[in-house]
């Protein structure tokens, strides 16, 4: 069987919807592993919901917390990058 050769567009556009599904696959890891991604005790006082293009939205345990996370987004937009640099993890939204 011949297979006929793919345009480069083609190519390219195939393997931008391969880099697609995998980079919402590994949000949704995240998302589902908080506890082994993020470091303690960070990882037990929020919880993910969803990632937003390159924002990470997070749900605090309370509010007195989400004012103490603030503290935190840079190191833990540092730990997300760091482990998963293909997220590309800009900003964290404390809810």
């Amino acid at each position: 069987m011949k297979h006929e050769p793919k345009s480069i567009g083609a190519a390219l556009q195939t393997a931008l919807k391969q880099m697609e599904a995998y980079d919402n696959f590994l949000k949704l890891w995240v998302v589902q592993n908080w506890k082994k991604v993020m470091v303690k005790p960070l990882s037990e006082i929020c919880r993910p919901i969803k990632f937003e293009n390159e924002t990470l939205i997070i749900e605090a345990k309370s509010e007195a917390w989400a004012n103490e996370l603030q503290k935190y987004k840079k190191e833990m937009i540092d730990i997300l990058n760091r482990k998963f640099d293909q997220l590309n993890v800009k900003d964290i939204k404390i809810e």
